[in-house]
């Protein structure tokens, strides 16, 4: 078996069977679908029944015990796979036919650790191409695990795995293939589709779930696992910008509305959080609206000018601004 497609099931009846259908109408055979139900509470469970009894030979189904979440269950189906390379597929999301062809022929074409490609944004029926960049910002800031193929013996061997936060397994498992100097292919093709679900976890988040405490925690779990001190300063830079994007996000974008008194207390949390694992983050030389080269424009504008005015100590009426929204 060339590869495997580990898709976590929980709450997912009303598009499971859409994930599934485009996972098994491949242009290719060379491969099985491990779904992992995750104790889900629907229907979710008689949809896979359905379609191993349909496909047996594709479609392989295990059930946890008990809800472990979504970086623990994919770590758990990892025990299972013994193929040699590993797609991660979200059970509210899709892929065009030949989505694991274009992947395998780009893996077969190098001794690459990680193939990424880039994504399409499906917002109730709206489809908006995502292609990424050929830089090291679309391993570390793009950090989703989906879109991407991994060789499984780059995982085994630097034991790479996920976290129990609820939110941020991805940017931990890509920091940790980053740490652990992954070879990376960037391909120019989108055939990922990445649905919107406003009931998911990211898609429900708001000022109330505290994200950047979320994300404070999943960062604390990566730094306690991995010395940057043994990373040349290049690296180090990388990581560091990489923390600094996912912090700010988690102050602009999700906390809009939540009140200047609040926005304060969050800022607090942010800024002295920074200061302690990343002391001298202002001096990053990432920091920029024109760079660095290759990264977005959306995290070049927030992390250039939110840390832009707040070497001129000027950041806090944005926040104040945001926090009014």
């Amino acid at each position: 078996m060339k590869a495997t497609i580990i898709v976590p099931v929980y709450n997912v009846e009303k598009y499971l069977s859409r994930c599934l259908d485009s996972l098994v109408h491949q242009t290719i055979s060379d491969y099985e679908v491990l779904c992992v139900n995750d104790c889900s509470p629907d229907n979710s469970d008689l949809i896979l029944a359905e379609y191993q009894e349909k496909y047996p030979s594709r479609i392989r189904v295990i059930n946890n015990e008990c809800n472990l979440g979504l970086g623990r269950t994919r770590e758990r189906a990892l025990e299972y796979v013994c193929s040699e390379y590993v797609f991660f597929v979200d059970s509210d999301d899709y892929v065009a036919p030949n989505y694991i062809e274009t992947y395998l022929q780009a893996a077969d074409d190098g001794d690459y650790d990680i193939i990424a490609g880039g994504f399409i944004r499906d917002i109730d029926g709206k489809l908006k191409r995502h292609r990424i960049s050929n830089s090291v910002w679309s391993t570390t800031t793009y950090a989703i695990a989906c879109a991407k193929l991994f060789k499984k013996s780059f995982i085994e061997e630097n034991k790479l795995g996920f976290t129990g936060v609820p939110c941020g397994e991805d940017i931990y498992f890509s920091l940790c293939a980053f740490y652990c100097n992954a070879k990376v292919k960037i391909i120019p093709y989108e055939g990922y589709y990445y649905y919107f679900n406003r009931q998911s976890i990211t898609g429900s988040m708001n000022y109330k779930k505290n994200h950047e405490q979320i994300m404070a925690e999943m960062f604390d779990l990566f730094l306690q696992s991995h010395d940057l001190s043994k990373l040349p300063k290049s690296r180090f830079d990388v990581i560091e910008y990489t923390y600094l994007a996912n912090m700010i996000n988690a102050l602009v974008v999700f906390n809009r509305g939540c009140g200047p008194k609040l926005m304060r207390s969050k800022y607090s949390f942010v800024f002295s959080h920074a200061r302690k694992n990343f002391p001298n983050y202002l001096k990053n030389p990432h920091i920029g609206i024109l760079k660095p080269k290759g990264q977005t424009l959306k995290i070049r504008l927030g992390v250039g000018v939110m840390l832009g005015l707040q070497k001129l100590h000027l950041d806090w009426p944005a926040y104040y601004i945001i926090s009014k929204l």
